[in-house]
């Protein structure tokens, strides 16, 4: 049956890619986002290329937090809101704290404000496996040890207890997405995939912070779609839930995959290890399994080819 889903933050990497699948299953979408200059908004401009042509699709260009502007721009019942606007970044977190609580925490308090004015059932949130830290439990359940290293995993962490309180206030299904390292295509410039194929082609050193031993348990763009999907799916009240791929990689071996798809060597530029962000990233994804029939079955090698490709295609 076809929904009518608000994606926030819906120009963005994840978010585009998730109004094109919705769209592409028949639901209709409503994509708020104000294109922040964190990086360059016309590349998300053009993530929205297709989705703009679809009658199912609206745009609205505003800040999560102005309710008054967005609840005039839309009319009619929604199924859910699926949340994925936020300050992203680890080290412009620690730069510009209060910035990520503003937006991380704050906007999600307008999303709740917006689902109670226009009576939305379903809120899913997209946080992060930042909020383990270095936990050293891996791999990391929904009931790990929470030990957030920088301002951005806090504010995630801060924003997820928001919303636990709003779903005991209201009768209502709050749905929190752990995401571990997605990539893909429309991968934001500041991740590290992007930079190694740009660094690549271009001949480029790359900046690697440490030795490149720490390892991540990155997760195809597909895959996380399909779990942010299955999510609509699941009528819980209140459920944390981990994204990931359950195979954590070196950084070393990334960079190795890339060579061997590009024919290139990388120039490394070896930096001090930073602080903030943790060793490894591990998913133990079970519960996904059961709960959403979360299965990712994207391969590492695989997913790096695929985003190759595209990248050649641009």
């Amino acid at each position: 049956m076809s929904k009518r889903i608000i994606v926030t933050g819906g120009a963005g990497f994840i978010g585009s890619n998730l109004c094109d699948f919705l769209l592409k299953n028949n639901h209709d979408v409503v994509c708020i986002d104000s294109f922040d200059d964190y990086y360059d908004p016309e590349i998300k401009r053009k993530n929205l290329s297709q989705a703009l042509t679809n009658s199912n699709f609206t745009l609205i260009e505003s800040d999560i937090k102005d309710i008054d502007f967005i609840t005039k721009q839309i009319s009619g019942t929604f199924d859910a809101i699926i949340h994925l606007a936020a300050k992203a970044g680890v080290r412009d977190s620690l730069k510009y704290p209060e910035r990520y609580f503003e937006t991380n925490v704050n906007g999600t308090a307008s999303i709740c404000e917006l689902a109670t004015t226009l009576n939305i059932p379903k809120i899913i949130f997209s946080s992060s496996s930042s909020v383990y830290g270095n936990n050293p439990d891996i791999p990391w359940s929904e009931n790990s040890a929470l030990q957030p290293l920088c301002p951005y995993a806090l504010s995630k962490i801060q924003a997820e207890e928001l919303l636990q309180k709003y779903a005991t206030k209201k009768d209502s299904q709050i749905i929190i997405l752990r995401l571990f390292s997605v990539y893909g295509n429309r991968m934001r410039p500041d991740l590290m995939m992007d930079k190694i194929y740009n660094n690549l082609i271009s001949d480029k050193p790359l900046s690697v912070f440490g030795d490149g031993s720490s390892q991540r348990d990155y997760t195809y763009i597909d895959d996380i779609i399909s779990g942010i999907y299955n999510s609509l799916k699941l009528t819980s009240n209140f459920e944390i839930i981990n994204l990931g791929n359950s195979y954590p990689i070196r950084l070393n071996e990334i960079i190795h995959l890339f060579e061997e798809k590009l024919e290139k060597i990388s120039i490394i530029n070896h930096l001090q290890a930073f602080e903030a962000e943790p060793s490894i990233t591990y998913a133990d994804i079970r519960k996904a399994n059961k709960l959403i029939s979360y299965n990712p079955i994207t391969k590492i090698n695989d997913g790096i080819n695929l985003f190759c490709d595209w990248k050649l295609r641009l």
